[in-house]
């Protein structure tokens, strides 16, 4: 029976298994632990090398998913004071209603949202910007 031997993605030497890293080539005796800057087992490809082990890098943070909703969709979150906006005359609700509706998608982390949503306030529209903005994506929202 073959032994198989562990490597992380740095090829550092792993007593746990991990999924499509590992190899038969035996790393031949390996400390009790790790210790910074200590010899511990680093898998080539080929074979083990005893090297100073030092911390992988952080990995970076995933991109964050883009938060779109259709334009539909963005005004049904103001709930009931949706008719009162579009129905507002004033030129700057038109100006906020007009740049919505030429967009495909509104992106809820667009940096020039909530100054939209500030003219629909100083008109006098008692909206909760904030939580339009943060209220999770549902599926029936997406673009």
């Amino acid at each position: 029976m073959t032994t198989l031997h562990h490597y992380d993605l740095w090829g550092w030497y792993s007593p746990v298994e991990i999924p499509s890293r590992s190899t038969d080539v035996d790393p031949g005796n390996v400390p009790a632990e790790r210790v910074f800057g200590q010899p511990w087992p680093n898998f080539t490809g080929e074979a083990w090398v005893l090297q100073p082990y030092s911390e992988p890098p952080a990995q970076p943070e995933p991109p964050k998913a883009p938060r779109l909703v259709t334009v539909g969709a963005f005004f049904d979150r103001f709930g009931s004071l949706k008719w009162e906006i579009l129905a507002d005359q004033s030129p700057l609700v038109q100006a906020v209603i007009r740049d919505a509706q030429v967009r495909k998608h509104i992106d809820l982390d667009n940096p020039d949202l909530p100054g939209g949503l500030a003219i629909l306030q100083s008109a006098g529209h008692q909206i909760d910007a904030e939580a339009l903005i943060d209220a999770p994506v549902q599926p029936h929202e997406v673009p």
